[in-house]
C-alpha cells in the first residue's frame, strides 16, 4: 500500500488545484486571473499586467489583431521604422511592428497621434478608459484629451551618451503631461501634483491605475526629471513610483 502513497498524494493535489481553478474561473472576474487571456472589454485588474506580458510574448499578429478588434479603439498599424543610418542608435532604434494610436471613443490625444509598440498601445487603451471612469466618479465629467509629450525618441536613458537605451528608442514608452475633461478642466501633472485639492488625488488615482497595466510607471515622486509628466512603458524593468 505504501507504494501507492506518492501517486495518491499527486492525484489528490492535482484534483484540489483543478477544482480551485474551476471555481476561480466560475466566480472570479477574468481580469484577476493570470491564466486568462487578456480581454480588453474588462477593466484593469490584479492580473492585467501579467496578461499583457503574455500578449507581448506572443507572435506580433496576436496583439495586432486584438488592438484592431477592440471596440472604440482608434488605431491603425504603423509602418516599420528604422533608426539612424549611422552613429549612435544605428541598428538599435525603431520598430518592426507598432500601431498609430489616435485615441478611443470620444477621447483624443493632443497634440496628435502617437506611435506605440502594440502591447503598449493596448495597455494605453485600458488605462485611458480607467482614467475616464475615475474622472466621471470624481468630477461628474469624462476624459476628453490626453496631453502627451510623445513616445519615440532615439536616445539613451536620461539623455546620457552611454548606458542603457531608453524604451522611447523603440516606441515602447509614453510620456503624458495632463488630462483634460469634457468641461475643459485641465489637470496638469506639473501644476497639480502637489496641490491641496481633489486634482492631486485624481492624479494619484491615475498613477495607481497605470501601475496595473504598465511594467513601469514613473511620476514626480520618482525624481526631478518627472516633475511634469507620467512616464509609462512596457520594458523589461518593473517600477511603480
Amino acid at each position: 500500500m505504501s507504494g501507492w502513497k506518492g501517486p495518491l498524494i499527486w492525484i489528490a493535489t492535482t484534483a484540489i488545484f483543478a477544482g480551485g481553478a474551476y471555481l476561480a474561473d466560475k466566480h472570479i472576474p477574468g481580469e484577476h486571473l493570470p491564466w486568462k487571456e487578456l480581454d480588453t472589454s474588462r477593466p484593469l485588474g490584479k492580473a492585467t499586467k501579467s496578461q499583457i506580458l503574455r500578449l507581448a510574448l506572443s507572435p506580433p499578429e496576436v496583439c495586432m489583431d486584438l488592438a484592431r478588434d477592440t471596440d472604440g479603439f482608434e488605431t491603425i498599424p504603423a509602418e516599420p521604422k528604422s533608426g539612424p543610418s549611422s552613429g549612435d542608435g544605428k541598428g538599435v532604434c525603431g520598430w518592426d511592428v507598432a500601431r498609430i494610436v489616435y485615441g478611443q471613443d470620444d477621447i483624443v490625444l493632443a497634440p496628435g497621434e502617437a506611435n506605440m509598440k502594440c502591447p503598449l498601445s493596448v495597455s494605453t487603451y485600458l488605462w485611458t478608459r480607467e482614467i475616464d471612469r475615475l474622472a466621471q466618479d470624481r468630477y461628474g465629467e469624462g476624459l476628453a484629451k490626453m496631453h502627451h509629450m510623445g513616445t519615440y525618441s532615439c536616445r539613451r536613458q536620461n539623455g546620457n551618451n552611454s548606458g542603457r537605451w531608453s524604451q522611447h528608442a523603440y516606441g515602447n514608452a509614453w510620456d503624458v503631461a495632463s488630462f483634460e475633461l469634457t468641461d475643459g478642466h485641465l489637470v496638469s501633472v506639473q501644476s497639480k501634483w502637489n496641490s491641496d485639492d481633489g486634482d492631486a488625488e485624481f492624479l494619484r488615482d491615475i498613477r495607481s491605475a497605470a501601475c496595473k497595466g504598465f511594467n513601469v510607471t514613473l511620476s514626480p515622486d520618482y525624481n526631478r526629471a518627472h516633475y511634469d509628466h507620467f512616464h509609462v512603458d512596457m520594458g523589461p524593468a518593473t517600477a511603480c513610483r
